[in-house]
């Protein structure tokens, strides 16, 4: 059992995790306000805590517990704790206090990948699978793709740059000044055996065509709007 008064989390002391914990397993839905209270303090905007860590083990009992569904709040909070880099530990060191968790999570999330609702619902499930998996950029970034719309940075130039995926061409363009004109992006090719592959794999198998075709623009190749770099785009995801 953790020591949550040696803990810390977004606001403090961690004294009122397990009080947290316990009030969402509860909750009658799976994005109320008492996940909201959770998730505020163990993966603020992204940042993990002590605390954060020590919550993985009733995250994995809970999300167990769990009905099988498409969203389980608690695999999903899990998933964004582990793909954190922006907390006291790294990653690897996570993974490696915790493998039993990890592993178990990681089932769960492919499993529950054959019962989201829609194409949002399997956005997150994937990206929560290649948070287990420990899947490079794909467990902090794929859920843009619910948005239509990937984020990232210029290599050469660092402008903030958007790429639209909800139409058919793809265009990418400077985030912040609307008069430079877009590029354009074509969709690239999975290399066999690599972490894309999979992620096509599983998004064809589980008949989610729209997103397959999502991250294959993601693996292609494109101009930057502003400078003119030419980029692989996922070298730009951040």
């Amino acid at each position: 059992m953790a020591d949550w008064a040696t803990l810390e989390h977004a606001y403090g002391s961690a004294r009122d995790v397990p009080d947290l914990l316990a009030a969402a397993e509860h909750a009658s839905e799976e994005t109320g306000p008492e996940w909201d209270d959770l998730w505020s303090r163990l993966c603020h905007q992204g940042t993990v805590y002590t605390a954060s860590y020590a919550a993985i083990p009733a995250l994995d009992a809970m999300a167990t517990r769990h009905a099988p569904a498409g969203y389980v709040a608690a695999l999903q909070l899990a998933a964004s704790i582990i793909a954190s880099q922006d907390g006291p530990r790294p990653g690897a060191d996570v993974r490696r206090d915790h493998p039993e968790h990890v592993a178990n999570l990681r089932a769960l999330a492919e499993s529950s990948l054959a019962l989201a609702d829609d194409d949002t619902e399997f956005v997150y499930g994937l990206q929560a699978l290649m948070a287990f998996e420990d899947g490079g950029v794909w467990q902090r970034c794929l859920d843009h793709l619910a948005d239509g719309e990937m984020p990232m940075t210029c290599p050469a130039c660092h402008a903030t740059l958007v790429l639209d995926l909800s139409s058919e061409a793809s265009t990418l363009a400077d985030l912040h000044d609307g008069s430079v004109p877009p590029t354009y992006v074509e969709p690239g090719r999975a290399a066999p055996g690599t972490v894309e592959e999979r992620l096509l794999a599983l998004a064809t198998a589980h008949g989610r065509d729209v997103v397959a075709t999502q991250v294959q623009r993601l693996l292609g190749e494109a101009d930057c709007p502003r400078c003119g770099h030419h980029f692989t785009v996922t070298d730009a995801l951040y």
